[in-house]
């Protein structure tokens, strides 16, 4: 009976905190891609290249994330069940730095998403995706100040990390691209695919960062 009982308490976590987040974030994820690629293919669009599509796509993403992390701060008796953290109070102990992160996460997510719907391809004119576009930026920048003053010495550290690695990436990937295009071997980058690339290859470091210091364990 105890070996049974050790056995369920064991197995519990994974399903709580593994299959259960990960199946809600499919969820919401898939309805989030679904919903742009429909406004896209919409008449108030009409169509974006891949380029664009992309980085609507993952300027989507930014803003998920964001609002996951927002809604989680909010509420830390719901953000425990589905963030990996040991319990509602150790949200509360981060609110100020995950509220500010969240907050980033988004603005970032809503200025890519502005420049790839920009016309002539999309709806906003170029006048307000950039003001939009450069006000994300701007603003999601300043907000990692504070976001870095408020971190622990564990989260100081992997940030720092994550900008080395994000600049290893974008020196592999970027400088590759770049270099075959410069040969003639395939077509250069348009300058919305380099921000798309900026903000895909600082989620992977950042993840990379955080895995190697541990904070991805089940918690």
């Amino acid at each position: 009976m105890t070996t049974h009982d050790e056995s369920s308490e064991t197995k519990t976590p994974w399903v709580r905190k593994v299959l259960v987040p990960a199946l809600i974030g499919g969820v919401v994820g898939f309805a989030a891609a679904s919903g742009m690629l429909r406004f896209i293919d919409s008449e108030t669009v009409g169509g974006l290249g891949i380029s664009g599509t992309i980085a609507a796509l993952v300027g989507v993403l930014y803003v998920v994330i964001g609002a996951s992390i927002a809604l989680g701060t909010a509420s830390p008796q719901l953000g425990a069940r589905f963030l990996n953290v040991e319990d509602a109070d150790e949200l509360r102990e981060q609110k100020q730095v995950l509220t500010l992160s969240g907050t980033a996460m988004g603005v970032w997510g809503a200025s890519l998403l502005a420049l790839a719907l920009a016309a002539p391809d999309g709806p906003l004119p170029h006048g307000i995706a950039l003001a939009i576009g450069a006000g994300g930026l701007v603003i999601g920048c300043l907000l990692s100040v504070p976001i870095y003053r408020a971190c622990d010495e564990l989260m100081r550290m992997a940030n720092l990390e994550a900008g080395a690695i994000t600049y290893g990436l974008v020196l592999l990937v970027v400088g590759t691209w770049a270099m075959l295009a410069h040969l003639g071997y395939i077509a250069g980058p348009a300058p919305i695919d380099l921000l798309t690339l900026f903000y895909v290859l600082v989620l992977v470091a950042s993840f990379i960062a955080v895995g190697r210091r541990g904070m991805l364990t089940l918690r």
